[in-house]
């Protein structure tokens, strides 16, 4: 994926599952940022790491791009601007980096159905996944009208203004690749293994 940039979005505050960075819990021995940059470093020609605490994230220096987010306190949509901004291609893979079960099987998927489209985002059933999605440098000046007017931080916002294609992904074949890591019960049932229960299934799409 030669012509594709990665971003992996760490900002987020972590604040239900009280830690600084979710990015730097452990699962199998290493971070969960390692684990995400694992499965992105092979597929894609730059892996962006877009971080309020880039001094946290030394160990990752040499196999990744870090940099601080630009505009604090706009959440997720700020770190995309700021990731769309910094990659070299002009359509970028983004994902949180509370998301250890990245499948290269799903990715490729939404990057094939990016042409034509400023943004691609999963779908299952009612939930959507903006986090765990694509986007391409269409999007800054939405995401700039958005800062400015300041009434919004959501990123289903975003995907109103732009041409948005929902990919509907079947849960029964992808449903840990949307896994996300809010609570210490989400934790130690990532810790538990890769065979989440109906009850973690139903907390994989978030809402943003």
């Amino acid at each position: 994926m030669g012509e594709y940039s990665a971003i992996v979005l760490n900002g987020g505050e972590s604040s239900r599952i009280s830690v600084q960075n979710k990015g730097l819990l452990k699962l199998g021995g290493i971070t969960i940022l390692e684990r995400i940059v694992n499965v992105l470093a092979p597929l894609f020609r730059e892996v962006l790491v877009i971080s309020n605490n880039p001094w946290q994230l030394g160990f990752l220096k040499d196999r990744c791009l870090i940099f601080q987010d630009e505009i604090r306190g706009f959440g997720p949509l700020g770190g995309i601007y700021t990731g769309l901004k910094k990659m070299q291609s002009e359509v970028g893979f983004f994902v949180a980096c509370d998301m250890p079960f990245l499948n290269p099987e799903l990715i490729n998927f939404l990057l094939e159905n990016s042409p034509g489209f400023d943004a691609v985002c999963p779908r299952c059933g009612e939930f959507i996944e903006p986090l765990h999605a694509v986007y391409t440098k269409n999007c800054v000046d939405s995401i700039e009208a958005l800062i400015k007017r300041g009434d919004s931080k959501r990123v289903r916002d975003l995907l109103y203004m732009v041409r948005t294609r929902y990919v509907d992904i079947e849960p029964e074949k992808f449903h840990l690749e949307f896994f996300n890591i809010n609570t210490w019960e989400d934790y130690k049932r990532a810790l538990a293994g890769p065979i989440l229960s109906n009850d973690a299934r139903g907390k994989t799409v978030r809402e943003i």
